[in-house]
């Protein structure tokens, strides 16, 4: 978990180094505002990129559906099938998609609220 958490500071610290220089470079000053807005912006894409799109994508439409069509199995198989990855990922297959997401979402977190507090 510490490791997670000093690569999410380095994520943060990195990105509104990035933004400082770039704000500094484009206006010739340091407007706490403008890195504050776009720091918001990027916390919440690195949010976004915190998402299992996989899953979202092969399970999400599953689900809605329901069971009305012939092609599309019944609750029990997509339950099924959702306990089996969920079981995979507690095995450890997954372990580097989750040490990812969890990275993404604490620095995303981190700096959306660095941003609050810019704004």
């Amino acid at each position: 978990m510490m490791k997670r958490l000093k690569l999410s500071f380095y994520i943060v610290v990195g990105s509104y180094t990035t933004l400082i220089l770039i704000s500094f470079l484009m206006i010739g000053n340091f407007d706490g505002t403008k890195v504050g807005v776009w720091g918001f912006i990027l916390g919440f894409i690195l949010l976004f990129t915190a998402l299992p799109f996989h899953k979202i994508i092969y399970f999400g439409g599953r689900g809605l559906m329901g069971v009305q069509s012939a092609e599309i199995p019944g609750d029990e198989h997509l339950h099924h099938k959702i306990h089996k990855q969920y079981e995979k990922e507690q095995i450890g297959q997954n372990q580097g998609s989750s040490q990812r997401q969890d990275v993404l979402t604490i620095a995303g977190i981190s700096v959306i609220i660095i941003a609050v507090f810019l704004v």
